[in-house]
């Protein structure tokens, strides 16, 4: 899930890197009430002082910097190329194999074709060899830090989201890494759709979309609630964020993979 605010001109980007700064010496009234209000919700979600406190005040945490590059749209015809390639097919085709059990109970349970959920993850991350660097935990702060007054509190509300998942989980919210807007695993996930959509394929308790037993029923999870058996491509659409380009691409792979099953 690529969900890169724009405006008409930029996309704002974050990066890690020396001039990267502990939250500590970047304090400011602002700031505080962004953080504080992250505070709020998670203590109002049900977690303790303790696990809230310890989390908040990770000497891990750094605000890193921003820069703007020129927006750039996607170009959707190289896109299309490359995943038509037959060694793009081959790999989808070779993941669905490697994986059968899961894409076989996937597709039954949920009637998504496995070459769908090849695709997106096709697209998304190439099969999970690009799921990103970033530490999503600073990635999204620094996000909601920079984010203008009219707007910052989405990106707490993914900061909330992720903190969730991480304490729910028991993993160290400040070594899971993902992309720079906060999307995480094989698919691609941003916070908020692990907590509505995640599933837990392998049932150990833990949504984990590194893991393509759970990354695997979670896409196809979420593009059935968002309405795959009424409209394909604007479930597709949501999946990404956009119309465009990909919904079409993502069932033109799959009709390729699945001739490349046969």
């Amino acid at each position: 899930m690529k969900w890169l605010w724009v405006s008409s001109v930029f996309v704002f980007v974050f990066i890690l890197g020396l001039s990267g700064t502990s939250r500590a010496q970047t304090a400011s009234s602002a700031s505080d009430v962004r953080l504080d209000y992250v505070r709020n919700q998670l203590l109002a979600g049900g977690f303790n002082q303790a696990q809230v406190g310890n989390l908040l005040t990770d000497s891990r945490i750094q605000l890193l910097p921003k820069i703007s590059v020129a927006y750039k749209p996607a170009n959707w015809t190289a896109v299309a190329k490359r995943m038509y390639s037959k060694t793009s097919v081959q790999a989808g085709v070779n993941y669905i194999k490697s994986n059968q059990a899961i894409f076989d109970d996937t597709q039954k349970y949920y009637g998504v074709p496995s070459g769908v959920i090849a695709g997106i993850m096709a697209i998304e991350t190439n099969f999970g060899s690009n799921v990103g660097s970033y530490p999503v935990f600073n990635a999204l702060y620094s996000r909601m830090e920079h984010w203008p007054a009219s707007s910052w509190q989405y990106q707490a509300g993914e900061l909330v989201a992720f903190s969730k998942y991480c304490l729910n989980a028991n993993f160290d919210c400040l070594q899971l890494k993902g992309s720079y807007a906060g999307a995480i695993g094989l698919v691609q996930f941003m916070p908020d759709s692990i907590l509505a959509y995640g599933v837990d394929g392998d049932k150990d308790g833990v949504v984990d979309l590194l893991n393509a037993a759970d990354a695997v029923p979670s896409a196809a999870n979420f593009l059935i609630r968002h309405g795959w058996f009424v409209n394909k491509l604007k479930a597709l659409g949501s999946y990404y964020g956009s119309p465009v380009g990909y919904p079409s691409i993502v069932l033109t792979y799959s009709t390729l993979v699945a001739k490349g099953l046969k």
